[in-house]
């Protein structure tokens, strides 16, 4: 008998060395790409990229702490988190205008954090849990066909409330240092995901939910270090995608993890390739959303740093079959880029492009935003650049963001890094 079975599996063996795949990283822009490659074992890896996404605009204040964004009937729509409206916004695609205002009339804004939608139904995920200790986690589902085409309106909501099994019994007494807060969800076939931000760890784990109003315990089914605190979630089911946006802890670094060519809703079984976006002049993002093909916008709230704003974001770049060049985003006349970036010496320069000659103010600030310098500064011209120089050997590592003003008063901002 044991011969037997050994035969079997000799012969099944052989069949899959015969006619099987060949698994490795099937990604060209990845560093171990494998042209043999027929299967993708999530094995790719890649180099530290770096991005500036386009400021599309400021968002109007009533949506100051906009915390999540969904795309549909034909809008982008937002929310505001803890303690805001119970209301989702509706807002001009073109210049972030608020067009409509649905309230949910049954529903109480504990902690809103992200919304997500299918054909039929918006899902608002009251689940905001800085603390750990939180248990009356729900999410709101709203019928689309209740929201009209146009005008405010007021519509109820059904609810599904979960907990988490793992979470524990014991009160948690140090906020913001436990694994059971949440500002991600995304709904996918006939489930909800949601991708915890984990203040202790610095990973997120994905829970499932159905999507029919009741009482369940999140099904915990995945994890990954994402090395940072993930505050929105979107799938594109079209092109098999899905894109956690985030920041980074104390640093606050915005970044994306990109999803790609996994297998079924093994989202960390594919391409997993991050992005750092630390020149925007934000650090809350929190808000992202797919709204045409591989086109996104995402949005992040108001700090001391800057105000409510919105991003054009593409995936494309990175997640198409070919290769393809990333060039950070430009355009403007009055424009800058810090060099190095990261910073580990004692000077770093601000290489400046296209401006005119004049007067220029200087200031830096650390990652509060508090002000820590206000200088005249001299620029010199040299093969057609103008070059200002900035010592950094007394600062301590962190995040620091520089504004260039001219006598114009039009501002650039950047953000680098000091380890």
């Amino acid at each position: 008998m044991k011969i037997k079975l050994f035969f079997l599996w000799l012969m099944a063996s052989l069949s899959l060395v015969s006619f099987g795949q060949t698994a490795g990283c099937t990604d060209p822009q990845a560093n171990n790409f494998n042209p043999d490659a027929t299967v993708n074992d999530g094995s790719c890896s890649y180099n530290i990229t770096l991005f500036t996404p386009k400021l599309l605009y400021i968002l109007p204040d009533e949506i100051d702490e906009t915390s999540g964004l969904a795309f549909f009937n034909n809008g982008l729509w937002t929310l505001n988190d803890s303690g805001g409206e119970p209301v989702i916004y509706r807002i001009d695609t073109a210049d972030g205008a608020i067009i409509q205002r649905i309230r949910i009339g049954n529903a109480t804004n504990v902690d809103w954090e992200d919304m997500t939608d299918d054909s039929l139904f918006v899902y608002v995920g009251d689940f905001g849990n800085n603390s750990g200790n939180r248990k009356d986690l729900k999410i709101y589902k709203v019928k689309k066909s209740d929201i009209p085409a146009q005008g405010d309106a007021t519509v109820q909501a059904s609810i599904i409330n979960f907990y988490y099994p793992d979470q524990p019994h014991k009160k948690i007494t140090k906020r913001r240092y436990n694994n059971f807060d949440c500002e991600a969800v995304m709904a996918v076939d006939d489930s909800l995901y949601l991708f915890s931000k984990d203040w202790q760890d610095q990973k997120t784990r994905v829970y499932a939910l159905p999507k029919e109003p009741g009482d369940y315990a999140a099904a915990l089914v995945d994890s990954f270090n994402v090395a940072g605190l993930v505050t929105a979630a979107d799938y594109n089911q079209k092109d098999g995608e899905v894109v956690l946006l985030g920041y980074t802890n104390q640093s606050w670094i915005p970044f994306t993890w990109l999803l790609f060519d996994f297998k079924g809703h093994r989202f960390f079984s594919g391409n997993k390739r991050r992005i750092d976006m630390p020149n925007i002049m934000t650090t809350q993002t929190e808000g992202f959303a797919y709204v045409n093909g591989k086109n996104a916008i995402l949005s992040s709230e108001r700090t001391r740093l800057g105000n409510q704003s919105a991003y054009a974001f593409n995936t494309g770049k990175w997640t198409g079959i070919q290769p393809s060049v990333v060039i950070e985003n430009g355009g403007d006349k009055f424009d800058f880029v810090v060099s190095p970036n990261p910073v580990e010496g004692s000077k770093i320069n601000l290489n400046v492009s296209g401006i005119p000659d004049g007067q220029y103010k200087l200031l830096l600030y650390d990652s509060t935003g508090r002000l820590l310098q206000i200088k005249k500064s001299g620029l010199k011209r040299k093969k057609g650049k103008l070059i200002i120089g900035l010592k950094t050997y007394k600062m301590s590592a962190g995040v620091y963001t520089i504004k260039l003003i001219n006598s114009d008063n039009k501002a650039v901002s950047k953000t680098f890094i000091k380890k």
